[in-house]
């Protein structure tokens, strides 16, 4: 195959996916004046369904990670007493 329709190909399956893709957008405007325009959401009831959302997420993750936070074990600093296993001089037999 050659880059030219390689190409095409590309390009004809970004324009077939862009317009069945809007194929759904364009079936939920009605037409006509069967539905009466309803009342639009205003700035601040964006700002908040779309800033809620974020922040809402940052807090969900910020109490996950403080919920799954453990200490990590320190173990306890060397002592300088010598400890030994048996009480008698007599050699280890292996």
């Amino acid at each position: 195959m050659k880059t030219p329709a390689r190409v095409l190909g590309l390009v004809l399956a970004t324009v077939v996916t862009f317009i069945a893709g809007s194929g759904a957008a364009f079936a939920d405007a009605p037409v006509g004046g069967a539905w009466p325009e309803g009342q639009g959401r205003s700035v601040l009831d964006t700002i908040i369904l779309f800033g809620g959302g974020t922040a809402g997420l940052f807090v969900l993750v910020a109490l996950f990670g403080l919920l799954t936070a453990r200490n990590n074990y320190v173990p306890p600093s060397p002592s300088t007493e010598l400890e030994t296993t048996s009480h008698d001089n007599s050699p280890a037999h292996h």
